[in-house]
């Protein structure tokens, strides 16, 4: 009980068992973002569904208090990723184990939702009076290319003034909160030789071996530092060349992706930059284009003086008993979509 809004634990722990059921795989998220309708339409929300793709819509709800004031919204994404090898349960019927409950998105982020609804629930069921506005979002695609928070962002919804999204990072007494994360490019590299007879590959310049020679000198790739990040990193995700029908023919063509993460202070810009002055110092043969290629993000960090992170740390210390700690993670949520992008 916090000033007359009481929790109801076993509504969150029936809200995930339910929402676990129901198969949401990217691509596949409109039954998830229908019953998170159905819930917020019973708690009194006004709810609106907006397709961003066939049958992959964002659901919206939102509730007016007794007077103006700012817009808080609270966000997940509907999105899981696909079913795995390894499951030993159906991974769409819950499973209680050991004080956890089990099940495909369970953790990400499933419970985030339920963790939302259960708060709404508990503000509305409490009568307390407040102003601006309640607002609830559901969006598809954060697996994949964040379409449905860049979808909300053109909507009205967009227009909030802070947003509290359930991703699952750890957040108690011993784990700190993230207040910032790394952004991200994807590097698109295409290596141009020359072919030639393979039983004469000196006549030639084979793409794949220079294209090699880039992957292998990565490590001396320019990376800023950034006191509260350190440095980003990078990770070689495909490579293609050669030829699909056997041919001995010298390959005149090979392209890779790298994925970077990014911290502040770097850009796509100054990170094309770095990767053409790596591939200048190597003296290749052949001719290399570099560009870079959706998903894209933004690096973000809050200030800790903002006035949500003031609100947040007394009621986190008012629960919980103890300061809340911080810190700047690695990885990629909608979150750099909210604050990396629209400076939410």
């Amino acid at each position: 009980m916090l000033e007359g809004i009481r929790i109801d634990e076993e509504y969150t722990i029936k809200q995930l068992k339910e929402m676990i059921k129901i198969k949401s795989i990217v691509g596949e998220e409109r039954d998830l973002a229908e019953y998170l309708g159905s819930e917020l339409k019973s708690l009194g929300f006004k709810t609106e569904i907006h397709d961003v793709e066939p049958r992959r819509p964002n659901i919206y709800a939102k509730i007016s208090g007794k007077s103006n004031g700012p817009r808080l919204m609270f966000n997940g994404h509907t999105d899981t990723v696909p079913v795995c090898e390894g499951w030993q349960t159906d991974p769409f019927t819950p499973v209680v184990k050991e004080g956890r409950i089990y099940g495909l998105g369970s953790c990400d982020m499933k419970a985030g939702f339920a963790c939302a609804l259960t708060a709404l629930k508990a503000i509305i069921d409490s009568g307390t009076e407040f102003g601006g506005k309640l607002l609830f979002s559901g969006v598809i695609d954060e697996e994949a290319y964040s379409k449905g928070a860049k979808a909300m962002l053109k909507t009205d919804y967009g227009k909030c003034d802070a947003i509290i999204l359930g991703e699952p990072y750890p957040g108690n007494e011993t784990k700190p909160i993230p207040l910032g994360i790394t952004g991200k490019i994807l590097y698109d590299v295409t290596v141009k030789g020359h072919s030639a007879h393979g039983f004469t590959p000196q006549l030639g310049i084979n793409a794949i071996e220079e294209a090699a020679k880039i992957i292998i000198s990565l490590d001396k790739l320019k990376m800023k530092s950034h006191e509260r990040f350190g440095v980003g990193n990078h990770c070689t995700l495909k490579i293609e060349g050669g030829y699909t029908i056997y041919s001995v023919v010298v390959p005149d063509r090979c392209r890779f992706e790298v994925n970077r993460l990014l911290v502040p202070g770097e850009s796509a810009n100054s990170a094309i930059d770095d990767f053409n002055e790596l591939v200048k110092s190597l003296n290749l043969k052949s001719e290399v284009e570099v560009k870079t290629k959706p998903p894209q993000y933004e690096p973000f960090m809050l200030r800790e003086d903002e006035q949500i992170l003031k609100i947040f740390q007394k009621v986190y210390k008012n629960v919980l008993g103890v300061e809340p700690k911080y810190a700047y993670n690695t990885g990629i949520t909608d979150a750099n979509v909210f604050a990396g992008e629209a400076r939410i």
